[in-house]
Formats: structure tokens, C-alpha cells, sequence
């Protein structure tokens, strides 16, 4: 895990801060969604902890996928399960499109406009031969 439970419940925090309709119904959803975007803002920034300077950018991601999240599982029920595994292709297709969206989505399409933001802070990935 390359964030505390603090951090984790900051995030959680600041969503529910801006989006008063997060009841406790909510919770395990909402924990989803913020470790799901916690990694893939690590993944982006070529980082292995998230420094707490990013916690507010991940909240407003967090939350926009949220509402995402919401839509979907309102419109099409709660039917999670994976569709299809290929295994040397290495896909997993899910039955819930919106989890596809999290686990296909592209880093400008899942940041929305903070991917600019966050760019500056990526780490440049080194490799070295010896």
C-alpha cells in the first residue's frame, strides 16, 4: 500500500466534503474508487507514495468518478462481474462498463483536465545497465 488509512480517509473526507449525497450506504464504493485512483495517480507520477500535496487533486478525480460510478450502478443495477478473461492477451473485459472506464481509460480521460496539473510532477523513469 503506498498510502496511510490517514490519507485514505483525508480523501474520503474532501469528496464528501464537496458531494453531500455520499451516505454510509456509499462507503465501500467510495473506498474503491479512491484506492483505484490513488494508484493510478501513483502510476502516472512514477511514484511509489503519494505525497499529501496531491490529496485535494485526487479527491476532485475521485469524486467525478464517483458520480460516474453512481449513474451507472443506478441505471444498470449492481451486476460487477467479470465478462471475459483472455490469458495470453492478458484482458479482463467486466460486465459493469463503468469499471471498464477505470481500468481502460486512458490518464487524460481518467485526470479530466488534471493530468496537465499532475504532469509537471511526474518522475522521469530511469533505467541503467551495469
Amino acid at each position: 500500500m503506498a498510502y496511510d488509512i490517514d490519507q485514505k480517509t483525508r480523501i474520503e473526507k474532501y469528496v464528501k466534503t464537496f458531494n453531500k449525497t455520499i451516505t454510509e450506504d456509499d462507503d465501500e464504493l467510495l473506498d474503491y474508487v479512491v484506492e483505484a485512483v490513488i494508484d493510478r495517480t501513483l502510476l502516472y507520477l512514477n511514484r511509489n507514495k503519494l505525497n499529501q500535496v496531491f490529496e485535494r487533486v485526487v479527491a476532485d478525480v475521485v469524486g467525478g468518478i464517483f458520480n460516474k460510478y453512481k449513474v451507472n450502478l443506478n441505471n444498470q443495477g449492481t451486476d460487477l462481474a467479470i465478462n471475459s478473461v483472455s490469458d495470453n492477451g492478458q484482458s479482463i473485459s467486466y460486465a459493469n462498463e463503468i469499471r471498464n472506464y477505470l481500468a481502460n481509460s486512458t490518464d487524460n480521460e481518467l485526470f479530466s483536465g488534471f493530468a496537465g496539473l499532475l504532469n509537471r510532477y511526474r518522475r522521469v523513469n530511469v533505467v541503467s545497465y551495469k
